[in-house]
């Protein structure tokens, strides 16, 4: 079985160079690289050419002639790999070991080959801490309802794996744009029968660093001060835009299912952030993120019936009211309890 490992590339060579140093160690034998480079204004392109000539496995490289943006960008990689299966990596973002590849693999072949997949990471900023997007490793299965409770897993790119014959049954530019299509095209691959599976081994490092060389994060970037105060939105809205687009174009697409995204944002994925913005001592930012998530602002909120949108404001008053007032000691007692639930 042959494993493409997709890397949608824009600058930070650094960075690339770390991750193919990562994959170059890989124990599976029949791995190819592929870069799609959107363009970038550093010296990737040479930097690409000259590791080529003697790298352990071939590497796939194009250059975009210009910008077209994450969301092309992905697609992209993604149309230009030939193996049976992509993992997508992230440029700053790497396998956590050398058997990474071959554990996927072993799973693939002991469990009749599932279509889509997502595995655990650990964080390179936090001296390796792991981020569990699945709790063991087992196919879950296809539909909808499967589709709602594991959207939510394909936020992050890095440690995505896809049966190419299936994404292309599913590759459509509609979600360019959004920032989230690979949310979109895992969606509508599990709404179409593709098979949903996870892996509990964290076969990928997510944010690299490299000495003093950080990627950066969002942690970087929330405020922490009222001075830096701005209304957000976390892409919340995007993500509940993108979901519905995957919903109506499989013809799945129910009042149930829009009640459903819309409780699940404000149930869960909205407390959840405002409660880890204030972890990190970023009280500003999480007001911000309330008054930005407000339902009423959400163009998409008007397709609800009137006593479904009477109840999702009702969710909305009661967990930011919750998440803004408990003491951060409570928070984070519950968080984990909360988190482990939502996964099973």
């Amino acid at each position: 079985m042959k494993i493409s490992v997709c890397i949608p590339q824009y600058n930070r060579i650094d960075f690339l160079l770390y991750n193919l140093d990562r994959i170059a160690v890989q124990s599976y034998p029949n791995i190819e690289v592929v870069i799609s480079d959107d363009c970038s204004t550093d010296d990737t392109e040479h930097q690409i050419e000259e590791l080529s000539k003697t790298f352990r496995f071939p590497i796939v490289y194009s250059r975009s002639e210009f910008n077209v943006g994450y969301d092309r960008n992905l697609r992209r990689v993604l149309e230009m790999a030939s193996g049976e299966y992509a993992v997508v990596l992230g440029n700053d973002d790497a396998f956590s070991g050398p058997d990474s590849v071959k554990s996927l693999v072993s799973f693939l072949q002991d469990n009749g080959l599932p279509e889509i997949g997502f595995c655990n990471m650990v964080e390179g900023r936090s001296e390796g801490a792991v981020i569990r997007r699945a709790i063991g490793s087992r196919v879950i299965g296809s539909g909808a309802a499967v589709a709602l409770r594991y959207y939510s897993s394909f936020s992050f790119v890095g440690g995505l794996f896809f049966k190419l014959d299936t994404f292309r049954s599913v590759n459509t530019d509609k979600a360019d744009g959004s920032i989230y299509s690979q949310i979109y095209l895992a969606v509508s691959m599990i709404l179409k029968g593709g098979r949903l599976f996870c892996l509990d081994d964290s076969l990928v490092i997510m944010d690299t660093c490299m000495g003093n060389l950080s990627r950066g994060s969002y942690k970087d970037r929330i405020a922490r001060q009222w001075k830096d105060f701005r209304v957000v939105d976390g892409g919340l809205p995007s993500v509940i835009h993108v979901l519905i687009m995957a919903f109506l174009d499989s013809g799945q697409l129910t009042q149930q299912v829009l009640y459903r995204l819309f409780k699940k944002t404000y149930v869960n994925t909205f407390p959840y952030w405002i409660m880890d913005y204030r972890f990190h001592k970023a009280f500003p930012e999480a007001w911000g993120l309330f008054r930005g998530l407000n339902p009423s602002r959400n163009l998409d909120f008007r397709l609800l019936t009137r006593m479904n949108r009477v109840k999702i404001r009702l969710y909305y008053w009661l967990f930011a009211g919750v998440s803004l007032s408990l003491p951060v000691r409570v928070l984070k007692y519950l968080s984990s309890k909360i988190y482990r639930v939502i996964k099973k």
